[in-house]
């Protein structure tokens, strides 16, 4: 009779065991992916906008600075799963937008040079607007549009790892609709540069916007 409570003790403390690390386990794999996807595009007026894609049971904080602005990622039971955006402007022509996870796993990194936008008669060039779209392969889907009349082509900096996408004004274009997709780098990040010229001297080159993504773990 001892021998079969012992037993039936021993069974009970391995099932809850394994039922706690299973917990565990499920708990790590939800924080890790409290962030689900993300978009942060340009509109024509220069203004950027942040959706924010997260799980259900994960808030989030939007701390606004002109140095860093920073979205954290926390677990709240009363969130549902949704999509949030969050508007921001460029000042000093810089954009940086930070994910922080409260399980401090790493989270995706954003810096962008552009013209200031809060001055509403800057001119943005030849880019009218740009998107860029987090995958769930870890991969980057840039979306852009350019004004009527201009030429785009591709290309990639090896020097500087940096992808480079060549504005110039051109009657003869016709396309103003362009996607892209792009693949980190094997440090888990991603540098694009908008090169716009009036000309095909390229003597006037202006590389703005230049993005910089960085996910080491994505």
């Amino acid at each position: 009779m001892k021998q079969l409570l012992s037993l039936l003790v021993i069974t009970t403390l391995t099932l809850i065991s394994c039922s706690t690390e299973e917990t565990i386990t499920e708990q790590t794999d939800s924080n890790s992916k409290m962030l689900e996807s993300f978009v942060v595009k340009r509109n024509a007026d220069g203004n950027y906008v942040l959706t924010t894609n997260v799980q259900e049971g994960v808030g989030t904080i939007y701390y606004d600075n002109t140095v860093k602005n920073q979205v954290y990622l926390i677990t709240d039971n009363n969130a549902t799963r949704n999509s949030l955006n969050h508007n921001y402007n460029v000042i000093n022509n810089q954009l940086s937008i930070e994910f922080v996870a409260e399980n401090n796993t790493l989270q995706p990194k954003l810096s962008i040079v552009d013209n200031n936008t809060t001055n509403r008669t800057t001119d943005y060039g030849l880019l009218n607007t740009y998107s860029l779209t987090s995958n769930d392969d870890g991969t980057i889907q840039l979306n852009f549009e350019v004004k009527d009349g201009v030429d785009v082509s591709f290309g990639y900096n090896e020097n500087e790892n940096i992808n480079d996408i060549y504005l110039i004004e051109d009657t003869n274009a016709t396309d103003v609709s362009f996607s892209k997709n792009y693949a980190t780098e094997a440090d888990g990040t991603l540098r694009i540069d908008f090169i716009q010229s009036d000309d095909s001297s390229r003597e006037s080159d202006t590389k703005k916007p230049r993005i910089i993504y960085d996910c080491p773990t994505c």
